[in-house]
């Protein structure tokens, strides 16, 4: 039995093809480092995020997508991997720690699995109070007191109707030497369903970044929700960056960063060395995948259409299969086969409300949007959520 789970679970792992994917059948040749290995890509790097005209503007919308299919995959394919394990032939609870499994490229380690145990008053950034979660799925280096990923679920069959998914995990845990500086890092994605729309959403949260090369951002948070009848994603995030940080990776480009600096604490009437990138975007999920994106940079707690209010100008920006097409366009310049920069539909945001609903504080009520109703917690995008996490965890840990 522990060979066939952990081969089930570890070897078959498949990527899928939308950011809200559903259970296909298992591919032997992914396994679950690969998939952490490859879900999280931020796109910055040393990007030029000084730049008003580039595309490096925009490396988030050229990566965040693949993060999200990433994202996604992790919980649908472990859980697929549990039943095809068996775990839920009948409703008997079972509850099994199964040590020294050899894990490729994680290796030696402690699996936790509890099915039809429930566990209670589970905590998250993702929602208020808790939650009870009827399974349970752990991964735990051998010797380690910390958990590597930790898989909370309801249903193995859907994660709408109930109390949603909810994982936990560090990449440098697993083996990516592309996430191998990333410290203590942890990410958490939640997947439950919003009753405005009727569909999934996702809301990824991360704290403690190390601010370098594989991991520019300090704090962060992305929410997505499928939306138009499944034809649309729609996306948004804010990510808290340090002009300090962004100088040393870039040092060629430090005299730009100090300026740009410089100039947002003047115009916003702050003093902070942190950088906010606010971007909301709606994708089509059909081929070409034609992107509507809009985002902007600021010191303050509030946002503007433009850089720090200075008037520089990237959106609207354009996207499509191979990637950056244009920015600075005005609402009636993006191209009409595109997600409408200011047009929404029965249940989906424009970009416009998009962008509106960013940068936000859970409980705001945005202008135009009462049918949306006030911000909620996995919404929750503000300078002071992100800033918070500088001197607490607010509940995102394992538990």
């Amino acid at each position: 039995m522990k060979k066939f789970l952990y081969t089930m679970i570890f070897l078959g792992m498949s990527f899928q093809v939308s950011d809200f994917n559903k259970f296909t059948p298992l591919d032997p040749k992914i396994n679950l480092s690969q998939i952490l290995g490859g879900a999280i890509q931020f796109g910055f790097g040393s990007e030029k995020l000084w730049s008003a005209t580039s595309a490096d503007n925009w490396g988030f919308v050229r990566q965040s997508a693949t993060w999200a299919r990433g994202n996604s995959g992790i919980i649908d394919n472990l859980i697929l991997g549990l039943k095809n394990a068996g775990y839920f032939n009948n409703s008997s609870p079972r509850n099994e720690v199964l040590n020294n499994i050899n894990l490729n490229g994680f290796g030696s380690a402690t699996l936790t699995i509890k099915i039809s145990i429930p566990t209670t008053g589970v905590s998250s950034t993702a929602y208020t109070g808790t939650k009870d979660f009827n399974h349970f799925f752990q991964i735990t280096k051998t010797g380690a007191s910390t958990p590597s990923l930790q898989l909370f679920f309801d249903d193995p069959n859907t994660t709408l109707g109930n109390d949603g998914a909810l994982i936990y995990y560090r990449l440098v845990d697993f083996g990516s030497t592309q996430f191998a500086t990333v410290g203590d890092v942890i990410t958490e994605s939640y997947t439950a369903n919003d009753s405005v729309y009727g569909t999934k959403f996702q809301t990824y949260t991360w704290r403690n970044g190390p601010e370098n090369a594989a991991w520019i951002s300090k704090h962060g948070r992305v929410v997505l929700t499928e939306v138009d009848a499944g034809r649309q994603l729609c996306f948004r995030s804010v990510v808290r960056l340090s002009f300090t940080k962004l100088k040393s990776l870039n040092p060629a480009n430090a005299t730009a960063l100090e300026n740009l600096k410089s100039q947002c604490n003047s115009q916003l009437g702050t003093a902070t060395d942190n950088l906010y990138y606010v971007l909301a975007y709606m994708q089509k999920f059909d081929s070409p995948f034609q992107t509507t994106a809009k985002a902007t940079y600021t010191t303050a707690a509030t946002k503007h259409e433009t850089i720090c209010n200075l008037g520089i100008k990237l959106s609207y920006g354009i996207f499509n299969v191979n990637g950056y097409v244009t920015d600075q366009l005005s609402a009636g310049e993006v191209p009409s086969d595109y997600p409408s920069p200011t047009i929404g539909g029965s249940d989906f945001m424009s970009v416009d409300d998009a962008f509106l609903r960013s940068y936000v504080a859970f409980g705001a009520s945005i202008a135009g949007q009462t049918g949306l109703g006030t911000v909620k917690q996995y919404e929750t995008t503000s300078q002071a959520f992100l800033d918070t996490f500088d001197g607490s965890d607010q509940n995102l840990k394992f538990k």
